[in-house]
């Protein structure tokens, strides 16, 4: 296809495409004349990656083309890009991160380790949830990370169901995608779901005025 269905079949406006292709982000098409190249399936599929990680991931030219790299290597398990895209989505952590830290962060440690659970050394979402555990605690909530097993347990299986789903794409570039998309969408679902599931307990403990109560769903 030529750039211009290319651009009808991405939803990304030519000049964006152009940018792209001089920026690394998009592999150049097949050239059929001086100015001319065709495009095809994966070009499309590659543009929609682009757009979920700016879009959806928020993420710099920069951060995208160091994911690229990974996304297009042949010596970078899909494993290891997950990794990456996962965590590009934190901030990232300031050189004194573990300072006032360090008791969650072993603490948090040592729980993934009771758990199994093989994650990266330096993958952001241990220390947020250090941070999330001092956080609580600095309000005298008395949590302890065991507290999150059972949220935990339901994760891992949501998780299963999106490495399943990524795994099962046509190629690196829809697996990345979808694995992106699907962890960003469920962690939004799950948030909501906590939140309905706080009013609903919270109404169960407190009566509720009649005119409130018919405008129940």
């Amino acid at each position: 296809m030529k750039i211009s269905a290319l651009s009808q079949s991405s939803g990304v406006s030519v000049a964006t495409i152009k940018f792209y292709l001089r920026e690394g982000l998009v592999p150049a098409g097949r050239l059929t004349a001086t100015n001319q190249a065709e495009y095809d399936e994966q070009h499309v599929r590659r543009l929609r990656l682009i757009r979920a990680l700016k879009q959806v991931g928020g993420m710099s030219v920069a951060s995208m083309r160091g994911i690229l790299v990974e996304v297009d290597s042949d010596t970078v398990s899909l494993h290891d890009a997950f990794g990456s895209v996962m965590h590009a989505l934190d901030p990232p952590l300031p050189p004194d991160a573990d300072v006032e830290l360090l008791a969650e962060v072993d603490e948090v440690r040592a729980w993934l380790r009771r758990r199994s659970w093989d994650i990266m050394p330096e993958a952001p979402a241990i220390h947020r949830l250090a941070e999330a555990l001092l956080t609580l605690r600095s309000f005298d909530f008395h949590t302890r990370v065991t507290d999150f097993d059972s949220a935990a347990d339901s994760a891992e299986q949501v998780a299963e169901l999106e490495v399943a789903t990524a795994r099962f794409q046509p190629d690196r570039t829809a697996a990345v995608e979808t694995m992106l998309v699907g962890t960003l969408v469920y962690e939004r679902a799950l948030a909501e779901l906590r939140r309905l599931a706080l009013e609903a307990v919270s109404a169960r403990t407190e009566p509720v005025a009649p005119a409130r109560r018919r405008g129940r769903q």
